[in-house]
């Protein structure tokens, strides 16, 4: 019998109702087997047993149900039965609970109808400057003076500019054809804006937050300067001081000074400056930024530290180390700078004696009052459960002026041990460090950390990579260490062993000549030595997937072979001053056998057209796409391929290199090199944020022209080693960050009726 017959057989058993008299003679003898007079006693011996199992219970249940006999012995009398009863329990709810928990659901339910009921009383903005027309929502005009009630509608006309001083103590710059509304509640004030550009200088809040809402956005802070803007197009956030909280739709960011965030794509590329540039005060933002960075080159070099005192006190599983030095002759040096030069500054002056830099000044207090207390060093450490600790040495018989010094920063747990502070965040933690301080001292992160102090630092934070995950890092990290000592600023990743994979890119320093070909004038250079091109090669094309077998067929093995035969370790990309309004690039490759590399594009180029000629005693390839406007141009030079955007990119570079002018040897590349960083490099980056200004149409004003004048570039040297890479720099962060903010290229909309 197939398969087929048997399913065919079983479907029609299934489909056959059962007799029923059959059916109830099967019924009969199953219970006449089951009430059999053995099975009767086995129930009625179990009857009122206190320890039957749960199932016997069911089973004597079910058969008393059954059995009128074994019912009629075990429970005479009319009264149901009750086997085993069970306690029931009974649950009351007080009448004070029912109406707690209704309370809170109407509390719940009309929190932002009670948050706006305890906003206090009195106007929420008035009007403290006005150039322009301004009116309400009727259309009534408003003057200087007018103050705006509980989400009171203010629009500004064509060419308006108004300044409002918010309840708190907030003013609000309001640019021409804007629209908003200012609301309070007990946990802060809000400005609605339902169109057009706004600068906030929010005051220091008192509870709560200010914010600013749009229909997409909204930006959330507690004292700082920051741009809203809204329209048709979108919103953007940006930050000139301070830091703002924004949410926006489907992202959700903390902004820092000129950064910005765009709820639409359409407005990714407009900068922070191009925000600010209406605002009457946008030359004062680059004033203070450029005082600011003036006095930050002033300041006195920390001193370096060779030995780690508070190591010895670092408590077992110790995954984070940072270190920093005494900070209140710096900041006692800085303040004087400040005042000094407040004296020949007005902007400078103004913004120190603003509510801006009231909160800046309080920090500067606290630390101008502890600093003389403390050692030369403060170190923060976070072992591996999540428990942080400071720890600092005490000047002797200065521990209650250190406890008292410490109280207006907050609930911190602190206590005194062999003349040291331990700070930590919860007496639990205090309490659980404690007892293992100086455990840590001598593990391999404490030894690691030592061989950094014998260098010199002036601030160190050290990871241990390995101990802070149960699983290896990849590619075999160990640790992860960022030392600044005098001018610069190096970081060191080190591995468990020899490198591999993507880290293994980068070959020891060497000689390299690939970085002539770029000129002083480069916008961006980077420069390496790798230590196997065929290696790269393989690497590359399986971390993005492209050993599909359409690759594999396009780069066969002999292809791949004869690239990595013809190309040396020695190359550089580097993007050049602009003929056009799009820059040059030109990539510079070491070559051991051109013509190698040349026939591997050949068979690689099916694509696209490949053209060869004869020119000025050279051999010039150019590859193109059909009906592309893109261009690869390339040709052989003194044991290097050249490529480019075009043919005159080409030759300029080349006359780079033959002209002994090239970038590595400009005053401001060596300028830029890092201390003892050795006789040669793996590779850097260069980026010169004062040239990418240039190029931009910022319609410079002087105080802007100041502050590109006081850029300076960013160089940061690579350096492989066995089991390590380690990158340096003597380029402030501070001072990147503010060339970034200005070198944005502007592109200000005017309105047809606005005056230039």
């Amino acid at each position: 019998m197939n398969e087929k017959d048997l399913d065919q057989i079983l479907d029609e058993m299934q489909q056959q109702a059962p007799d029923p008299a059959a059916l109830a003679a099967a019924q009969e003898r199953v219970w006449a087997k089951l009430a059999a007079p053995a099975v009767c006693a086995e129930f009625r011996a179990d009857y009122g047993r206190p320890n039957l199992s749960q199932a016997r219970q069911q089973l004597l249940e079910d058969h008393l149900a059954r059995c009128v006999e074994c019912r009629r012995r075990l429970t005479p009398g009319p009264q149901p039965i009750a086997l085993s009863p069970r306690p029931v329990r009974r649950f009351s709810v007080p009448k004070w609970v029912i109406a707690a928990g209704l309370a809170a659901i109407g509390l719940f339910a009309g929190r932002h109808q009670l948050d706006s009921l305890l906003a206090p009383a009195g106007p929420r903005a008035t009007l403290e400057s006005l150039s322009g027309p301004a009116y309400t929502l009727a259309g009534e005009p408003l003057a200087i003076g007018a103050t705006l009630g509980e989400a009171q509608l203010l629009r500004t006309g064509l060419g308006a500019r108004a300044t409002l001083r918010l309840a708190d103590g907030s003013t609000v710059e309001v640019n021409e054809s804007s629209a908003l509304a200012v609301r309070a509640a007990w946990s802060g004030q809000s400005i609605d804006l339902e169109r057009g550009d706004i600068i906030v200088h929010a005051a220091k809040q008192r509870r709560g937050g200010l914010r600013v809402l749009t229909r997409d956005s909204v930006a959330t802070v507690r004292g700082t300067i920051f741009t809203v803007s809204t329209g048709t197009a979108g919103s953007l956030v940006g930050v000139i001081e301070g830091s703002v909280g924004v949410n926006q739709p489907n992202a959700q960011t903390l902004l820092q000074p000129g950064e910005r965030s765009a709820s639409t794509a359409t407005l990714e590329r407009v900068s922070v400056k191009d925000a600010v540039a209406w605002s009457p005060r946008a030359p004062e933002y680059f004033t203070l930024l450029s005082e600011l960075s003036r006095i930050e080159k002033q300041l006195t070099p920390v001193a370096e530290r060779t030995e780690a005192r508070l190591l010895t006190a670092l408590p077992p599983g110790a995954v984070v180390y940072g270190a920093l030095p005494n900070a209140g002759p710096t900041v006692n040096e800085a303040v004087a700078l400040i005042e000094q030069r407040s004296n020949e500054s007005p902007v400078l002056r103004n913004w120190w004696q603003s509510s801006q830099a009231a909160e800046i000044k309080q920090i500067v207090g606290r630390i101008r009052t502890l600093s003389p207390l403390l050692g030369e060093e403060l170190v923060f450490a976070l072992t591996r459960e999540q428990a942080p600790l400071v720890l600092a040495t005490v000047v002797t018989g200065r521990e209650a002026a250190v406890r008292a010094a410490l109280e207006p920063l907050g609930p911190l747990a602190c206590a005194f041990t062999g003349g040291l502070l331990v700070i930590s965040d919860s007496p639990a933690h205090l309490a659980q460090l404690l007892p293992r301080l100086g455990g840590g001292g001598q593990s391999p992160f404490a030894r690691e950390i030592a061989r950094h102090y014998q260098r010199g630092v002036v601030s160190l934070l050290g990871v241990d990579l390995q101990a802070m995950t149960p699983q290896e890092p990849a590619n075999g990290m160990r640790y992860l260490f960022v030392d600044q000592r005098g001018g610069d600023t190096e970081m060191a990743l080190s591995f468990n062993g020899p490198r591999t994979g993507l880290a293994a890119w980068l070959a020891s320093p060497a000689a390299a000549a690939s970085a002539e070909y770029v000129s002083a004038d480069a916008l961006f250079a980077l420069s390496a030595n790798t230590g196997s091109p065929r290696q790269m090669l393989d690497e590359l094309t399986a971390r993005l997937g492209l050993r599909s077998p359409g690759f594999a067929d396009a780069l066969s093995q002999s292809e791949a072979a004869d690239l990595a035969a013809a190309l040396g370790t020695d190359f550089t990309f580097a993007l050049e001053t602009p003929s056009l309004p799009v820059p040059g690039w030109i990539l510079a490759i070491e070559a051991y056998r051109p013509e190698l590399y040349a026939d591997a594009i050949r068979r690689l180029a099916a694509t696209f057209t490949l053209h060869e000629e004869q020119a000025n005693g050279r051999t010039w390839y150019a590859l193109r796409a059909p009906g592309q406007p893109f261009q690869f141009h390339w040709t052989f030079d003194r044991g290097y391929l050249v490529h480019g955007s075009d043919r005159a990119r080409i030759e300029r570079a080349i006359a780079t290199r033959s002209s002994g002018f090239p970038l590595v040897r400009s005053a401001a590349f060596r300028q830029q090199l890092p201390a003892g960083g050795g006789l040669h490099h793996s590779g850097f980056v260069w980026v010169n944020p004062g040239f990418l200004s240039s190029l931009a149409a910022l319609g410079p004003t002087p105080a802007a022209q100041k502050l590109l004048t006081t850029g300076e570039p960013l160089l940061v040297t690579m350096t492989g080693e066995a089991e390590q890479i380690r990158f340096a720099s003597r380029t402030p962060l501070s001072s990147l960050l503010a060339d970034m903010l200005v070198s944005q290229p502007a592109n200000p909309v005017q309105r047809p009726n606005q005056q230039p």
